[in-house]
């Protein structure tokens, strides 16, 4: 009973100026919901706008990837049309030397059968042996001259022939050359056809992409640009709803300057691992460096939060970043804080006891999944929680 006295006292100090601070919360709770608001619409926004830039650079990058390889697709069907074009004027250019061959070869043939008609019409005409003789230019004395003489005739008569039926073979030749040669050309000049329509595709194909990529980094940017807007926006709000965690700050600040409830020391809230220590670290919302005023501490959504130690409840209500928090002072000038419950199980100005049930692990506020803010503050200031657990 002697122990229950002081305590008594102490509670009725803590008491007294809970009132004051109650009804400064409640004078603030206006601007307080309207700040939180402003800042979750903001932090909605920023977390819409990293989501665009981050599928906007994924389409953009996406783009990269198909152009690049349309550009090579583009190179090697360049290649091919130039290698094409290429055999192209090669065939040219033998077609043109069969052609030159075939022209003389033609004129070699008509010699030919000129010589051969001018030996027949010798040989008919001058078929007698006197003739003959005066033909070669011989007397008419001798027989054995006369039949040299035809001898002579008919061995001309049979070189031309040989050498028309040569030339002959040789135009036949080079007839099938030219018909090789022109199918090879033709040949050459299909492959050449579609190689350029192959290449027209995909220059068309590129510049398609092209247009893509250009209007993908286009939306980058913007999405960038608006990003940078949101997060301006965000601080901003963030800024200003601080401003106002420390008005109720001081407020509570005021409210424990009282004696020290309970026998000074903590109990962990919630059974669970600190999943986020005090201190500097990245945010897990926003992606930036930023002071972590607490720890995190994982637990299923709609766990029972208990009271770390013997206090009265300074403000039970939604708090911007902290969503549902619950403020409990413990006297001088120590207090805790709870945040992002799913529900309360107290209200501004209950007196609770270590170990009691305040309220339930939610997600609320500034979150990504069920855990529970923890923080202990000494005259507003946050230390380290794990030194009082």
């Amino acid at each position: 009973m002697r122990r229950a006295a002081p305590l008594a006292a102490a509670l009725l100090v803590v008491l007294a100026a809970v009132p004051l601070a109650t009804r400064a919360g409640a004078q603030q709770s206006d601007k307080q919901q309207q700040l939180q608001q402003q800042e979750s619409d903001a932090s909605a926004a920023e977390l819409s706008a990293r989501e665009q830039l981050v599928k906007a650079q994924a389409e953009r990058q996406h783009l990269d990837a198909s152009l690049g390889d349309v550009s090579a697709r583009v190179a090697a069907a360049n290649d091919r049309l130039t290698a094409a074009q290429a055999n192209v004027d090669r065939l040219a250019v033998v077609t043109l030397a069969l052609q030159a061959k075939a022209v003389a070869t033609e004129k070699k043939l008509d010699a030919a059968r000129d010589d051969i008609r001018r030996s027949a019409v010798l040989l008919y005409r001058h078929g007698d042996g006197e003739a003959m003789i005066g033909l070669l230019g011989g007397g008419t004395d001798g027989s054995g001259q006369l039949v040299e003489g035809k001898h002579y005739l008919q061995r001309v008569s049979d070189k031309r022939q040989d050498d028309a039926r040569r030339v002959t073979r040789l135009k036949s030749q080079l007839d099938a050359q030219q018909q090789e040669v022109a199918a090879q050309k033709q040949a050459a000049d299909d492959a050449r056809a579609t190689a350029a329509d192959e290449k027209a595709k995909l220059d068309d194909l590129a510049a398609q992409q092209q247009r893509a990529r250009d209007a993908a980094t286009g939306a980058e940017y913007a999405v960038s640009v608006a990003l940078g807007a949101a997060v301006t926006q965000h601080d901003e709000a963030e800024a200003a709803l601080q401003a106002e965690s420390d008005r109720i700050a001081q407020l509570a600040n005021g409210a424990g300057d009282g004696p020290a409830l309970g026998d000074g020391t903590f109990i962990r809230p919630v059974a669970g691992p600190v999943t986020s220590p005090f201190g500097y670290r990245t945010d897990p919302v926003t992606g930036g460096t930023g002071f972590h005023s607490g720890i995190d501490i994982g637990a299923s959504c709609g766990t029972p939060i208990k009271a770390a130690g013997t206090g009265v409840v300074i403000a039970a209500e939604p708090n911007g970043g902290y969503g549902n928090m619950t403020l409990i002072s413990h006297g001088n000038g120590l207090s805790t804080l709870y945040g992002h419950q799913s529900s309360f199980n107290v209200s501004a100005g209950q007196s609770v006891v270590q170990g009691q049930i305040i309220g339930y692990v939610g997600s609320t506020g500034k979150s990504t999944g069920c855990h529970l803010h923890f923080e202990v503050r000494v005259n507003g200031n946050p230390v380290n929680p794990t030194a009082y657990l």
